[in-house]
């Protein structure tokens, strides 16, 4: 602990690297831990929540174009661009300290497939989307995990920011979003996802933390299937990603209202509090406290060396 509190006194509120055996943190303060890598195994996804916003590879195996909101320590750029060899890579990253910290974490160097921004993912998004043309690409995949020093970012997930991402989507393109945070703030994100999505989303918690998922589809066309069992089991035989078992896991709800004889406006409200109640029920049971999740960051630490 000292050495930590000498390290965040010495560099004023930046991000800064912490090694604790085969472990490399990246700190934004004590309380904020951003990225964890293995030193002795950079391109390995060490945090149950990457390996589950991977579930994406069950609806789409192959994208040809992936955007990350969220640099960190490159967990997922790394991965992706170790595993995903035919995709490119776009980053965007609005802190020059998080990117400068890039080589000590050991992500490779921009070339004709990866390419990292220093840019505000709202001005970014808001510029492709004004000018999109049949010269500009659309992406196959965003993955956003968007934190602050403060925690879950709130522009990065309002109904404004999920309707950029929507229109930068190609046709058959998922959403995929990583949360962090109590039920107040995780129902209205989920209830905006649903509705900007039409209801094609599903959610899981991550496999070793607190963290949820959201997978948001495009198309109806697209989405977690009855198959996905089959596909989970054929990727974790390839990759490491426990897939199958956190597909058991995935959740969705697809609410029904029938009309009958009253208004329009009387269904939509009846319809908002279904929904509110039931994410609400359903929230409540996938973020219950539970006892085999490590408590702290020493256990966490120990059960990752």
């Amino acid at each position: 602990m000292m050495r930590l509190e000498a390290l965040q006194a010495k560099h004023k509120g930046r991000p800064f690297v912490f090694d604790e055996g085969n472990l490399r943190y990246m700190y934004f303060n004590l309380k904020s831990v951003q990225s964890a890598m293995k030193i002795n195994a950079p391109d390995e996804l060490v945090c149950g929540y990457t390996r589950g916003m991977m579930a994406f590879l069950m609806a789409n195996p192959a994208p040809q174009h992936i955007l990350m909101i969220g640099l960190g320590g490159g967990s997922l750029l790394k991965f992706c661009y170790r595993h995903l060899p035919d995709c490119r890579i776009t980053v965007l990253e609005i802190d020059a300290d998080v990117i400068a910290l890039r080589d000590q974490f050991m992500v490779p160097a921009d070339d004709a497939r990866l390419q990292i921004i220093h840019a505000d993912a709202i001005e970014y998004l808001a510029n492709i989307n004004a000018n999109n043309n049949a010269n500009v690409s659309q992406f196959d995949v965003i993955l956003l995990d968007g934190f602050s020093i403060e925690g879950l970012v709130q522009e990065l997930n309002s109904t404004s920011f999920y309707a950029s991402c929507y229109a930068a989507l190609s046709a058959q393109g998922c959403l995929v979003v990583n949360m962090w945070g109590k039920r107040k703030f995780l129902l209205p994100a989920l209830t905006a996802l649903r509705t900007q999505f039409e209801q094609n989303v599903w959610w899981c918690r991550s496999l070793d933390s607190y963290n949820l998922l959201v997978f948001c589809f495009k198309s109806d066309t697209t989405g977690f299937t009855s198959e996905m069992a089959a596909k989970a089991q054929q990727l974790d035989q390839a990759l490491p990603l426990q897939l199958e078992k956190l597909n058991a896991g995935m959740h969705t709800l697809r609410i029904q209202i029938e009309a009958q004889d009253q208004s329009d406006v009387w269904i939509t409200e009846e319809y908002e509090a279904r929904e509110m109640i039931a994410l609400s029920r359903n929230l409540a049971a996938i973020m219950v406290t539970d006892a085999s999740l490590p408590r702290n960051d020493v256990e966490w630490s120990l059960a990752h060396q």
